[in-house]
């Protein structure tokens, strides 16, 4: 902000801005006195003062005094030892400066008194007496206090030691403006707000006792007849000490209220947390910052404090502590549950290491080892502190966090059933995050039959099942599939007009060979789809040959051509095998279309050209099955296998 836009802000002019501006660059740290009127605008003021002139005849009380050395001196007053002579006690006594007699310093000096003496408290020091001098001016006479300001010991830890043998100077600080807060809740309920709250307006005793003092521009929240407190609805003039004020405090920004005090509390508690208080710098620092009253804290804070600190400090007087005794009690309650927020704090440190690694969308078994881990001891230390405090929310919170950050990873990871059983440790879980669990728990169940599915289609489809009972079947079947042709050629030589039903009768007797052969095997021979396709084809093949030798015959052709035909029947049948059972018996395929070609160009050969391509045939049975592997079905069996693992880790991310 420029020095116009401040002075706009703030409804000042030039000269006043100036003198604002050295004040607060030259002493931060200092009280700012409320601009002092003239009488005609303070009609109050006038009738204390005209009460106060009715006394001026009524001395003495400083007869009773026995006046000792000066123990204080500012810019008005000066504050002298003395003896009480009616009590023999020793007390404190407050007066002008003989230069500083004026009414208004006068007034501002018995307003104090009057303020001091109407609260009575623990924590406010006690005012004996207020009387006149011999010289006619204000004299109070007050409790005198053995102690230092509490400025002095609040960042030194060893002062606090040695003097109150307190081991935690957090705890003890924090305790101390516990009894501030009590103090200035008593002014509050009487009415009265104390506009400069600091550490150098708190007197810490010898003994620890705790004092508020310095009430000298305070102001009333309800009109006062006797005209000894100025309303706070008339204070709208730049008050208080600039390094604490609330922005209400630079004038014309807002009324001033309990709630005021509350954020000067709340400074309080920043220094304590920060040793520094929360506005510093330059003159536009400062101000920028009373304006904005935005703090951030470092990770040493206690996360629990600095919100209490935030808080009080809102720049918006309606979202702070709505008094100084609900700032008290979130105090005291932090003081009960000190040790239980560590605790919830050390667990959310694991849950930020915990959310790391998921983060790295990794899932070896050292990460989720060490995840586990994390969690167990995060879990733990949110669980021992709601024990200890059973309304910390901010371990309940964090032990949500975690149990739905294991939920999330396992649905990530694809594995449902662990989600679900972290799913059950949440009270109230969201519903987006079970219907996510319900939905990797189905997904799971279809890969589940899927993958059953599979299991029984590889099963089927798997050679090495009943492969030696097929293969010897096979190649008995062979070996008589090969030999029997050259036997049929010798017969045919020797017989060359053999009746045509000898072909039917060796097709019924291979036919018959090979179902003894099946219900010889038929235990390993039906386990399989792969067994019972080869079996299938076989009869197929026997089948579609019988009709051939039947329409061969009906069509008047010769028993040599039916036998050439023979070839073109085996080598369709075996094709249909290679392309649908097993692609290793092509060879096959091509040894009987080779041989049907052979057979038809030299007749003569038609036999061997038959034993030939059989053969072939065996050899493709003995190489295929003798010792079989998983090739093509087993290979498509695991591909499914894998795409169905991915399809369903994709749905769990998802």
């Amino acid at each position: 902000m420029t020095e116009e836009e401040i002075a706009q802000t703030l409804r000042l002019d030039a000269r006043a801005l100036t003198d604002i501006a050295r004040t607060i660059a030259q002493h931060p740290g200092s009280t700012i006195e409320p601009a002092r009127r003239g009488w005609s605008d303070d009609p109050e003021g006038r009738r204390a003062l005209a009460h106060l002139g009715e006394q001026r005849e009524h001395r003495g009380i400083a007869s009773g005094l026995e006046l000792d050395r000066t123990i204080g001196e500012g810019g008005m007053g000066v504050v002298r030892l003395a003896t009480q002579r009616s009590l023999g006690r020793a007390v404190a006594v407050k007066t002008l400066r003989p230069e500083a007699r004026t009414d208004a310093a006068t007034l501002r000096l018995l307003r104090e008194a009057w303020v001091t003496g109407s609260l009575e408290h623990p924590n406010i020091v006690p005012v004996y007496d207020l009387g006149l001098d011999d010289d006619g001016s204000p004299i109070i006479v007050l409790k005198r206090i053995e102690g230092v300001e509490w400025a002095s010991l609040l960042r030194d830890d060893e002062a606090i030691a040695q003097r109150f043998g307190a081991a935690d100077p957090l705890e003890h600080n924090l305790r101390v403006l516990v009894q501030v807060c009590n103090a200035v809740s008593l002014a509050h309920a009487r009415g009265v707000v104390h506009r400069d709250l600091k550490p150098e307006n708190v007197m810490i005793g010898s003994f620890g006792e705790v004092y508020v003092v310095d009430w000298g521009i305070a102001v009333a929240l309800t009109p006062d007849p006797a005209g000894r407190l100025p309303l706070a609805s008339a204070a709208n003039e730049m008050a208080g000490t600039p390094c604490y004020m609330a922005p209400e405090m630079l004038g014309a920004l807002g009324a001033v209220s309990v709630r005021t005090d509350v954020y000067l509390l709340g400074a309080i508690l920043h220094e304590i947390l920060t040793g520094r208080p929360p506005h510093d710098g330059t003159f536009k620092q400062i101000i920028g910052s009373i304006l904005l009253s935005s703090f951030e804290y470092p990770e040493s804070v206690p996360g629990p404090l600095a919100d209490i600190a935030k808080k009080a400090m809102s720049r918006d007087p309606e979202r702070r502590y709505a008094s100084a005794d609900e700032l008290r009690l979130r105090v005291e309650w932090y003081l009960r549950h000190r040790g239980a927020l560590a605790l919830a704090t050390e667990a959310r440190r694991r849950l930020v290491e915990m959310r790391a690694l998921v983060a790295t969308a990794s899932s070896d078994a050292a990460l989720r080892d060490r995840l586990y881990h994390l969690f167990a001891e995060c879990r733990f230390g949110f669980r021992q502190a709601m024990n200890a405090c059973e309304d910390s929310d901010v371990a309940r919170a964090g032990l949500r966090e975690a149990i739905i950050t294991i939920v999330e990873f396992e649905l990530a990871s694809g594995t449902p059933e662990a989600a679900s059983g972290a799913l059950v440790e949440l009270e109230d879980p969201p519903a987006e995050l079970v219907a996510r669990v319900n939905e990797a728990h189905r997904a799971r169940a279809e890969e589940r039959t899927k993958l059953a599915r599979f299991d029984r289609m590889q099963a089927e489809l798997d050679p090495s099942i009943g492969r030696r009972t097929r293969a010897a079947a096979l190649g008995l079947l062979g070996i008589v599939w090969t030999v029997a042709p050259q036997v049929a050629g010798a017969l045919d030589r020797r017989h060359p007009n053999h009746p045509y039903w000898m072909m039917y009768a060796w097709t019924a007797g291979v036919v018959a060979f090979g179902a003894l052969v099946v219900l010889w095997g038929r235990e390993s021979l039906t386990k399989t789809a792969v067994n019972r396709n080869t079996i299938s084809l076989g009869m197929v093949a026997f089948a579609t040959q019988l009709v051939l030798q039947v329409g061969c015959h009906v069509l008047g052709l010769g028993f040599e051509k039916t036998m050439i035909l023979h070839h073109v029947v085996w080598g369709a049948i075996v094709a249909v095998f290679a392309a649908l059972v097993d692609r290793r018996f092509w060879p096959a395929v091509a040894a009987y279309f080779a041989a049907f070609v052979v057979a038809a160009g030299f007749p003569a050969h038609r036999w061997n050209c038959a034993s030939a391509s059989n053969f072939v045939l065996l050899v493709c049975v003995l190489v295929a099955w003798w010792r079989p592997y998983e090739d093509r079905p087993r290979y498509l069996i695991a591909r499914q296998r894998r795409l169905a693992a991915e399809r369903a880790a994709r749905r769990s991310t998802s």
